[in-house]
């Protein structure tokens, strides 16, 4: 099955939305959503704000569940300045901008300068994917970073001058070091709430349902392509 991991009830909307022969689970504090997406059996589980959170949630849901890929979907901070509102991200690499990932229950190999790269034949599965049903809005593949804290004004210039990621949120990469834990294939689509040209959360919260539609369309066209992908990360 493939785990979508969302931090907000916003962000796992769309997917919920969308879930066919649905059914639903408690697993400890935590609801699980099972059912099937674009005819793909899907897990459906919303881990809360921040990496810790992103973290715990993830390990759960692998321990109790046979998961053969994860999607990290929803809301991010355009951090390169190219990007407008509601352009969607779909991570190449992902790093720790920041030291959050101290947080994190693993081994302490992690750090701010570990990236999680993917691998490069499920890019190219997911890139083919959204260029045969091309979505109306933009779509571009790169860096993302992860942090503890929401993006202000007075962050942007600083995360882009010492990592130049295209945008930023507080959970993908504390997905992405679980799924490399467990060598379970993982990838964050991310669409921009709030970018330098308008940051805050008042922006955020205007834009946040339609950053979180259009990733749940990125990722959505994303799973047929997972069945025969190779998958891992490096």
């Amino acid at each position: 099955m493939i785990l979508i991991i969302c931090a907000l009830k916003l962000e796992a909307k769309p997917f919920l939305d969308a879930l066919e022969h649905r059914k639903v689970e408690k697993t400890g504090d935590l609801k699980v959503y099972h059912g099937e997406i674009c005819d793909s059996s899907v897990i459906i589980g919303r881990c809360g704000v921040g990496a810790l959170k992103a973290a715990d949630t993830t390990r759960s849901l692998i321990d109790k569940y046979d998961i053969s890929h994860i999607i990290m979907s929803g809301t991010a901070g355009g951090i390169d300045r190219t990007l407008r509102i509601g352009d969607t991200v779909v991570s190449e690499e992902i790093l720790f901008h920041d030291e959050s990932y101290k947080m994190l229950s693993n081994d302490g190999n992690t750090g701010v300068n570990t990236t999680y790269n993917v691998h490069p034949s499920l890019l190219d599965n997911i890139k083919k994917a959204i260029s045969e049903d091309p979505p109306a809005h933009p779509v571009c593949f790169g860096r993302i970073t992860t942090g503890r804290k929401f993006v202000a004004r007075k962050d942007f210039d600083s995360i882009s001058g010492k990592y130049d990621p295209l945008c930023a949120d507080m959970e993908s990469a504390a997905v992405a070091n679980v799924a490399c834990e467990y060598d379970i294939p993982f990838f964050a689509v991310r669409s921009i709430s709030d970018n330098a040209g308008k940051p805050g959360i008042g922006t955020f919260f205007k834009n946040a349902s339609l950053a979180s539609m259009h990733s749940f369309i990125v990722a959505s066209r994303t799973l047929k392509t997972l069945e025969n992908a190779q998958h891992k990360y490096t």
